[in-house]
């Protein structure tokens, strides 16, 4: 399966680059085709100018900017997200990603005044995230990010995508055995993608 993982987080020496670590080396072990996304080494541009916004329901021009990030989500089967949570979302560079790149006729059809998805190429969709803050918080405050992963995303894929949702909450109060066990977890996760 072609599975492109896209990851956001700034520093090469954080939980969430050790998770990505794992996610790709796990798919790419189990036989994936993998492409890579690490949207901060590749000095993506996550800020939707004026012109991106008035260009974004012109199909003919919306994607001229970014249409190589385009594409490689076009080619995907598989779809993985690694991040951390931030203020109850996804961090700016990946929420700048999904403004720019999840465009009109690319992640959604709109025909005679109906939306349709626009991703059904993507078949599975895993996201792998942590979270500062303890689970009953994050349920309490609607826990957002989950809902972007587990709905939002859901319904511009494959009508039947098979969706995942992997989350250690409370990252600064956790033991490392704990730690260790959630690597674990993603690893076997990865393993049967």
């Amino acid at each position: 399966m072609r599975v492109h993982v896209i990851y956001a987080h700034p520093l090469q020496d954080s939980l969430a680059a050790q998770l990505h670590a794992v996610v790709v080396d796990e798919l790419t072990r189990a036989g994936h085709e993998v492409d890579d996304l690490d949207l901060y080494a590749e000095g993506f541009d996550p800020v939707l100018s004026a012109e991106d916004r008035r260009d974004y329901h012109d199909t003919a021009i919306n994607r001229r900017k970014v249409a190589s990030y385009v594409e490689r989500l076009q080619r995907a089967e598989g779809l993985v997200l690694c991040h951390p949570v931030w203020n109850f979302g996804w961090p700016a560079m990946l929420k700048g990603y999904i403004d720019r790149i999840f465009l009109p006729e690319v992640s959604f059809t709109l025909k005679d005044g109906k939306i349709g998805p626009g991703l059904t190429n993507i078949r599975r969709l895993t996201t792998v995230t942590t979270y500062g803050s303890k689970r009953w918080r994050a349920m309490v405050l609607g826990d957002p990010p989950r809902k972007n992963a587990t709905r939002f995303l859901r319904v511009i894929c494959h009508p039947r995508v098979k969706v995942r949702y992997h989350a250690l909450y409370d990252i600064n109060n956790v033991k490392p055995e704990r730690v260790e066990r959630f690597l674990q977890d993603v690893r076997q996760e990865m393993s049967r993608f």
